[in-house]
C-alpha cells in the first residue's frame, strides 16, 4: 500500500468487493482532506483506517468498502434489504447478497456506515465494536479500479 500527496494507490487484499473489485485489482484513490471541499457520498468506495472487530479478524492497516449510511440517518438490515430512515435503499451496483441483518441504528454527525459488496463475507460495520466510522478515518474515495489481469498486462492509470 502506497499513497502520496492527494491520490494513493492500492492493492485489494480481500474478497469483500466482489464483483465489482477482485483479490488482487489496483484502486487508485483521490485523497480525502476537507469534507467541505471533497465530500463524501452514498455509495462512494473508500479506503479508511481499520476499525476494531467484535470477533477474531486478520487486521491491515487499511480496508476498502462502500459509504451505504450518512450521518445523521437511521440505519437497518432485514433479510439483506437496507433501509435508511425506514424506507428501502435502491443500491444500483452488482453485490452478493446475504450476511447479517443489523438491528435500526443511528449514524452519529460526522460519521458513516459502511458496506462490503460481498455481504456474506465483508468485515465491514456490522461487524465492527463500534459501528460507524469517523470522517477522520477515512483517508480516499476509489475513482480507479484497473483489474488484477489487466494491471499485470501493463495497464496504468
Amino acid at each position: 500500500v502506497s499513497s502520496c500527496g492527494v491520490a494513493g494507490h492500492y492493492v485489494q487484499a480481500a474478497n469483500s468487493m466482489m464483483p465489482n473489485i477482485g483479490v488482487g485489482d489496483h484502486l487508485g484513490t483521490f485523497n480525502i482532506t476537507n469534507q467541505s471541499v471533497n465530500p463524501i457520498k452514498r455509495f462512494d468506495i473508500v479506503v479508511y483506517k481499520a476499525q476494531p472487530v467484535k470477533r477474531n479478524a486478520d487486521e491491515f492497516s487499511y480496508h476498502i468498502h462502500r459509504i451505504i449510511g450518512m450521518p445523521g440517518e437511521k440505519i437497518e438490515i432485514k433479510q439483506g434489504n437496507v433501509f435508511i430512515d425506514g424506507n428501502l435503499l435502491e443500491e444500483p451496483f452488482g453485490r452478493i447478497e446475504g450476511g447479517l441483518d443489523f438491528p435500526a441504528t443511528d449514524i452519529p454527525a460526522g460519521e458513516y456506515f459502511l458496506l462490503g459488496d460481498n455481504r456474506p463475507n465483508s468485515l465491514d460495520s456490522r461487524y465492527w465494536i463500534k459501528s460507524t466510522i469517523k470522517r477522520e478515518d477515512i483517508i480516499g474515495v476509489v475513482t480507479k479500479i484497473i483489474k488484477k489481469e489487466d494491471y499485470d498486462n501493463g495497464k496504468r492509470w
